[in-house]
């Protein structure tokens, strides 16, 4: 170790003596903890050194930067890390922000389900063992015309757990065209290996033909897959077959067809003058085995991959060992339904947040948008600028691909600091507000703000120009 190195490190303090230079506060965690988080901030700061990113002038240097860090993370950890945030970008569904909202009666609701005891499996009638699955399964057979249900935790289990039900270690056919990436990079490739199942490809990206799916069949065939293209469109010069066509070819011989829908949609979505997206009894009419979707995409629930179908292939599904360790908890199933039984009540929109939220019209958000700014205006006009203007917006999370919702945003200008600084800002507040960068110039989106949260977006204007002023 070179001189330089080892005066910075001599700079360094020892545990005890950051321990014992902590405010009485820090004693709000255990002392153990406490010990290890000192720990971690001392290496950290010891490998900044060796990297001759960092070079304490004293110790005293070292030892505050070090309790500052630690005063940091101990804030953190008893405030927890997740936040409510304002979701000011436009999208409703948006994965980063947690997807669908849920808003507040489905979570009263589970508050006064979920706070005793409730009968998760426990059949009130018979007095015996119930079956979990029981619970959601008379909705999902009413709303989509299917014959029986199951529910596992995200919408990629439940592909996989169809796929190793019904094709372990048999081949499934599926379209070079569907070969899609979920969001944060999984990719239905891998998640078929990992079912067991081996993937056939046929035809090409942009064109695929019902020869294609039947010359690929053989007696080591256990499925077809179908995969919806829930967050991209392939257009131009392209071609795929019907898809009561590839039904009826993999009943012919004797194999099941399977559907990825990926959003869900459970109702018409253009009944809404929402952009279409194939509802899932659409599929279960066509004649496909086993239909898979999510519960917190179009359908407005909590995270939850759904399978419907026929009979025999869900109880093949629900006996897979597979379901005991991707089923839902309590939690859950309270949640999911919950929000199924406004899908049986006879409204056009039914009340899930996330369609209220999406069929929004431009009036209702301009006046929600001139609320805000007539409420700020006067208060920060000397440093930044507030202006109304018609966007427009996608659902999100692969809902509704290409397809744009009209809205309405507020634009702020700041001329002391840059936009990326500005959206920073915002995001700094309490709660913080996320809004989106386009062009240079920074947005705060209405579509999925709700009406009680404006005055957040409001107060974070004020308190952002406040800040810039007195900078």
């Amino acid at each position: 170790m070179n001189t330089l190195l080892k005066n910075n490190f001599k700079f360094l303090p020892s545990v005890q003596q950051v321990l014992e230079d902590l405010p009485d506060d820090a004693a709000s965690i255990k002392q153990t903890y406490l010990t290890v988080l000192v720990r971690e901030e001392l290496e950290s700061l010891r490998r900044r050194i060796r990297s001759a990113r960092f070079a304490p002038k004293s110790r005293q240097q070292a030892l505050a930067i070090i309790k500052n860090n630690v005063q940091a993370r101990i804030r953190e950890l008893v405030s927890t890390p997740i936040k409510r945030v304002i979701n000011a970008t436009g999208v409703v569904l948006h994965t980063g922000l947690g997807r669908a909202p849920l808003g507040e009666r489905p979570l009263q609701y589970l508050m006064n389900i979920t706070s005793g005891y409730l009968n998760l499996e426990f059949d009130l009638e018979s007095g015996k063992r119930g079956e979990r699955l029981d619970l959601t399964d008379p909705y999902l057979r009413l709303l989509t015309g299917a014959e029986s249900s199951a529910i596992v935790n995200n919408n990629a289990a439940a592909v996989m757990i169809s796929l190793n039900s019904l094709a372990n270690r048999k081949e499934v056919i599926v379209s070079r065209g569907e070969l899609i990436e979920i969001g944060g990079s999984f990719r239905l490739p891998d998640v078929m290996k990992k079912s067991g199942a081996k993937m056939v490809e046929v035809g090409t990206t942009n064109r695929t033909h019902l020869d294609d799916y039947e010359n690929a069949i053989s007696p080591k065939t256990g499925a077809i897959l179908i995969a919806h293209t829930s967050n991209y469109r392939v257009e131009g010069f392209t071609t795929k077959p019907p898809e009561p066509d590839i039904v009826e070819l993999a009943h012919k011989h004797h194999i099941p067809a399977i559907m990825d829908l990926g959003s869900g949609a459970l109702i018409p979505t253009g009944d809404m003058e929402l952009p279409e997206e194939p509802p899932v009894f659409a599929a279960v009419d066509t004649g496909f085995d086993v239909i898979t979707f999510s519960g917190d995409k179009l359908l407005g629930g909590p995270q939850a991959g759904l399978i419907v179908g026929k009979s025999p292939y869900i109880k093949k599904i629900r006996k897979n060992p597979l379901m005991r360790v991707m089923r839902c908890d309590k939690t859950i199933l309270s949640l999911l339904t919950y929000i199924l039984s406004k899908y049986v009540l006879d409204q056009k929109i039914p009340k899930v947040t996330s369609y209220s939220f999406l069929t929004r019209s431009r009036d209702q958000l301009r006046s929600m948008a001139q609320q805000v700014v007539e409420n700020t205006q006067k208060q920060v006009n000397d440093c930044l600028t507030i202006e109304i203007c018609d966007t427009s917006t996608e659902a999100g999370s692969g809902s509704m691909p290409t397809e744009l919702i009209p809205s309405v945003a507020i634009r702020i200008g700041a001329n002391l600091v840059s936009e990326e600084k500005l959206a920073r800002l915002f995001r700094r507040q309490d709660p913080p507000v996320v809004g989106y960068l386009k062009d240079k110039q920074f947005y705060l989106d209405l579509m999925a703000v709700a009406d009680k949260e404006l005055i957040f977006i409001q107060n974070a204007i004020v308190r952002v120009a406040a800040g810039i002023k007195s900078s």
